[in-house]
């Protein structure tokens, strides 16, 4: 042997077959292996360059959703509404969260169960490996696990986050409360229809697209794993294991569908097909046994599937959904619109006339008229003297003016410049010379495209509201035939005896269909009214309404909000000013009041 300082030293050993020293080998080295790497500084680098671009792109998607999301919360909190901006997001977060949570976990088991039974449901399969679930098998060995998390993942986001849209209903299902009024078809209780049975249709209807997407990717999972092959010979082309479990998937389908039937018969209390909404008699005779037929069939399908487990092949699933599908295309749908057709409409009245009788009974319920008195009302076909003045208040109040084509008038008598619009005329009653009198009036609404310039500033600093109130008594007209004012003009004028119409605070800041912004308490001041001879008044905004503009963050919110960049740069604007919007009535209510319609 040789001794040890007579060994090489351990920088020139090589390898059997090696040319020479080890070292640096660039692209043309002989054995073909990768040149010098990278420095490690470098990749950082633009690892960190790339998160940091990446940041900026979601930033700059959704800059937009942010502005509006906190500018909406600072126009609740302006009103002392912000309770409700609240509870509302709290709904949407925690539907979203929940439902997306269910999905994952549904999906993330099933797909886990289909990887359990891989290794002996791929041995009891026949036939040869498919080739695209070898490669799969190969590229996923090592990252399986996060592989079926990630699919999970992706897909509970996208099925579960469009349940925040049901927040409306969820809330007027955990607040639900009884009527004390039972429906004379299934008697249950009026609030069961308005509270709780949307969110129950809308709960079956996720419930059974959130199992179908899941059968679906989990026999994806069990193909990719080997355990079903198409190639294989008929009747071997899935293992027993897999069957098993397709089958229950399958069985869940069939119950969830059986439930729906069940909630579809409340339904009919709904229907519109008859001569009258409600369940009339179709709905009742024709398509309610054909609900409850359907929901035993689906019930009878769940069983086929789960004694399907210990069978061969797919025969009962095949019979299950061939029966059903029958049985619903024929029953469901031919069957009702024969009876309408055929029994219904050649002796409506009649076949109708208890569901009609329904109907009646409890739209009269729902007024309020169930409460009144019915009396016989003995007249006389022709009027004296003493009628009429036993009946003065009644007779003088009969009205001259129709509501309905005094918007014209109104707009041409009352109008005074082209910015000013009359929406539509109302009916009220106010006390003129001692008496209750009906009148027609209508607010002086600002019509914003028909201002004199259309600068940015005109539009949304200068001109900021309506001004005033046209009224007229709808019992008296003046000498030309047009409307007696009792109140009109601007500046506004009173009628002597009409003191209960002065208004304290003209200026019209909200209205009907009054939409876009205005800035009140800026540098200059707003224009209050131009009366005929062009004479323009200012003033200044002093309400409680408007939303702080005042600093940077703010300013910068509602310019992205708006798409206006002068919101940001504007000189008029100071630390008091305070921004106007949602300004069209209908709209506040159904932000503040979403409950109501």
């Amino acid at each position: 042997m040789r001794p040890p300082e007579d060994m090489p030293p351990p920088s020139s050993q090589q390898p059997p077959g090696s040319n020479g020293p080890r070292g640096p080998r660039g692209p043309d080295s002989p054995d073909g292996r990768q040149g010098p790497q990278r420095p490690r500084g470098l990749t950082r680098f633009r690892l960190i360059i790339g998160i940091v671009v990446a940041a900026g792109f979601v930033v700059l998607f959704s800059i937009r959703s942010l502005s509006g999301f906190w500018t909406d919360y600072l126009w609740f909190d302006s009103l002392g509404y912000a309770s409700v901006w609240w509870k509302v997001l709290w709904a949407k977060i925690g539907l979203g969260l929940l439902f997306t949570a269910i999905f994952f976990v549904l999906l993330w088991v099933n797909l886990f169960i289909a990887e359990r039974l891989a290794a002996r449901a791929a041995a009891a399969a026949a036939g040869p490996p498919e080739d695209i679930a070898t490669r799969w098998r190969q590229m996923s060995r090592r990252r399986r696990g996060l592989v079926r998390i990630g699919v999970a993942l992706i897909l509970a986001f996208m099925v579960g986050s469009g349940v925040s849209g049901q927040w409306e209903s969820w809330l007027f299902f955990i607040n639900a409360t009884d009527f004390g009024l039972a429906d004379p078809q299934f008697d249950r209780d009026v609030g069961f229809y308005v509270f709780r049975l949307p969110f129950f249709n809308f709960l079956i209807g996720w419930a059974f697209a959130a199992v179908l997407v899941t059968f679906i990717f989990t026999t994806v999972w069990h193909y990719l794993n080997g355990a079903i092959r198409v190639q294989a010979p008929a009747g071997s082309r899935v293992a027993p294991q897999v069957k098993a479990h397709l089958s229950l998937l399958l069985g869940l389908l069939a119950l969830i569908k059986a439930v729906g039937y069940y909630f579809d018969q409340f339904e009919l209390t709904l229907s519109t097909r008859g001569f009258v909404d409600g369940a009339t008699y179709t709905d009742v005779n024709a398509q309610l046994p054909v609900l409850r037929l359907l929901m035993v069939i689906s019930l009878f399908s769940f069983l086929l599937l789960v004694v399907n487990i210990w069978r061969r092949g797919f025969t009962y699933p095949v019979l299950a959904v061939a029966l059903w599908v029958v049985i619903a295309g024929l029953a469901g749908a031919a069957y009702p619109a024969i009876v309408q057709r055929f029994q219904v409409e050649p002796s409506e009245s009649t076949r109708e006339a208890p569901y009609i009788e329904r109907n009646i009974e409890m739209t009269r319920i729902a007024l309020g008229l169930d409460s009144v008195l019915q009396r016989e009302f003995n007249y006389e076909p022709e009027l004296t003297a003493a009628d009429i003045e036993n009946n003065f208040d009644t007779v003088r109040n009969v009205r001259l003016l129709d509501p309905a084509v005094m918007q014209d008038t109104f707009q041409q008598t009352q109008g005074i410049k082209s910015f000013y619009d009359f929406r539509d005329i109302d009916v009220d009653r106010y006390e003129i010379d001692g008496q209750v009198t009906q009148i027609v009036l209508a607010a002086r609404e600002l019509r914003p495209t028909e201002l004199p310039t259309d600068t940015w500033e005109t539009e949304h600093v200068a001109y900021t509201h309506g001004y005033g109130v046209a009224a007229a008594p709808a019992n008296d007209i003046d000498a030309n035939g047009r409307p007696a004012y009792a109140l009109g003009d601007i500046p506004g004028v009173t009628a002597p005896g009409a003191e209960a119409l002065e208004l304290d605070e003209p200026g019209l800041y909200v209205g009907e269909d009054l939409g876009g912004y205005a800035i009140v308490g800026a540098q200059r001041a707003e224009v209050d009214f131009q009366d005929d001879d062009d004479r323009t008044e200012t003033t200044r905004y002093d309400g409680a309404d408007g939303v702080g503009i005042g600093g940077f963050l703010r300013r910068l919110a509602f310019a992205v909000r708006f798409g206006e960049p002068n919101l940001l740069v504007s000189g008029e604007i100071t630390g008091d000013s305070k921004i106007l919007f949602n300004r069209d009535i209908t709209e506040r209510v159904q932000l503040l009041a979403p409950f109501l319609s």
